[in-house]
């Protein structure tokens, strides 16, 4: 065997482990994520996570370090998962010079965000559990972990310049708009069942197209400058 053959197979042994591994710690990351958003963090416990997932705790430990670094995975996970999903539509709205000053721009920023933001959640109902259970819970561990997927400072910024620009209402507080997005967005899906016998099944297209529309509206109509509408 040549050297070059030797190096070959030793790559795929390398490149074989690293996929056994990854593979590993996205079944744990699975079973620790559905733990989470049916239980909550407090109540969540490794051995149950481990017999979940089908593998022994001491390799979660290994992976995750301990119950917080496991549960950070499982949040970072879920927001680069956002990203993918939300992120290329919303990223080439915010590159639009004209976004902070163009009203229709603007409004058009709206209706895409808060729409991929609600069908990100429809999606991944888990994340959304997991939100409601920090909340519950007084967001005492989101407040613990390094990792930081609520960074709405590109939101809050960009509503300050909309705001200097006559686009946002006077009398509306910036710090008010990320907020604001999140909170419609979660608090509708998550009331749905409450609702169901007025409003009808969320899971249906045209009630799924309905919703969207509303909570676009609610948010545009309740930021922006009503002489610009």
């Amino acid at each position: 065997m040549t050297p070059a053959e030797s190096g070959s197979k030793g790559n795929g042994k390398r490149s074989s482990r690293t996929y056994d591994a990854a593979r590993t710690k996205g079944m744990i990351l699975d079973a620790a994520e559905e733990t989470f958003a049916e239980l909550g963090y407090s109540a969540a416990r490794i051995d149950g996570i481990a017999k979940a997932s089908g593998y022994n705790k001491s390799l979660i430990y290994q992976y995750f370090g301990d119950k917080l670094g496991l549960y950070t995975e499982v949040v970072k996970r879920a927001d680069q998962i956002s990203e993918q999903v939300t992120g290329a539509a919303i990223a080439e709205l915010l590159k639009n010079p004209s976004l902070m000053s163009d009203p229709v721009v603007f409004k058009s920023f709206l209706e895409k965000i808060t729409r991929q933001m609600y069908e990100f959640l429809l999606e991944y109902p888990r994340y959304l559990k997991i939100l409601f259970w920090e909340a519950a819970e007084d967001w005492k561990t989101w407040n613990q972990i390094t990792y930081r997927p609520d960074d709405m400072t590109q939101l809050h910024e960009l509503a300050i310049a909309a705001k200097q620009n006559g686009i946002l209402r006077q009398d509306f507080d910036p710090a008010m708009f990320p907020i604001l997005i999140l909170n419609v967005t979660t608090a509708t899906l998550q009331s749905f069942s409450r609702y169901k016998e007025v409003m009808g099944k969320l899971d249906s297209p045209e009630m799924k197209e309905h919703t969207m529309d509303q909570i676009a509206k609610f948010v545009i109509y309740g930021v922006m400058e009503p002489s610009l509408l």
